[in-house]
């Protein structure tokens, strides 16, 4: 989950704010991002679980590919909608003053992006952590990938109906969840609030 959030980062931060910061590419990528974002990932698992058992590449990088088919797009939609909301006139004083373009990135586009970047960091991970019960343990034509992780165990729990292993993985799963937001996503709340909020 934590490799996916890198990913996506850095990934679809700059692609999101890119788009965001150019009203022209907003309104021809934001409906092409929708449509990928509306598809449902789960199709995509047999195409993509085929390549793994075609390439032998392991379950456990491959079901962050599977993850990222959903969760990803909550951070470039939110991106976007940071990007897009900079106000003109402060786009305007950073042209007139001629910024350089990284300190352009460092002192607008960035800090402007942050808050929206954390919502979809939010909305990621938990898509993630849900995922992760489906994407640990794939079959494909007779072949079945598994990954070692807290998805696998509750998938094998449930096919097993064992119910206090059950249980167990969803509580720790639960404890993660808000572990993270309490020492994670709670103070990148808070900062975005205070230092870096437009309104």
């Amino acid at each position: 989950m934590l490799v996916l959030l890198v990913f996506a980062t850095v990934v679809w931060v700059p692609v999101g704010a890119w788009i965001g910061v150019n009203p022209r590419v907003a309104r021809l990528a934001q409906p092409v991002v929708q449509v990928l974002a509306s598809f449902p990932a789960n199709f995509l698992f047999p195409l993509v679980t085929a390549v793994l058992v075609t390439t032998g590449v392991s379950l456990d990088w491959g079901g962050i590919l599977l993850m990222a088919l959903g969760a990803q797009w909550y951070v470039l939609f939110n991106v976007i909608a940071g990007a897009s909301a900079i106000p003109t006139d402060l786009r305007e004083a950073a042209a007139n003053l001629c910024l350089p373009r990284r300190l352009w990135w460092r002192r607008l586009v960035l800090p402007a992006v942050f808050p929206g970047y954390v919502t979809g960091g939010v909305t990621a991970a938990g898509g993630a952590w849900n995922a992760s019960i489906v994407a640990e343990v794939i079959s494909y034509n007779g072949s079945t990938l598994t990954a070692t992780g807290l998805g696998a165990y509750i998938h094998d729990a449930t096919g097993a109906g064992d119910a206090g292993r059950i249980l167990v993985g969803v509580a720790v799963m639960s404890l993660y969840v808000v572990g993270l937001n309490r020492l994670l996503w709670r103070p990148l709340y808070t900062l975005a609030e205070r230092r870096f909020s437009l309104s």
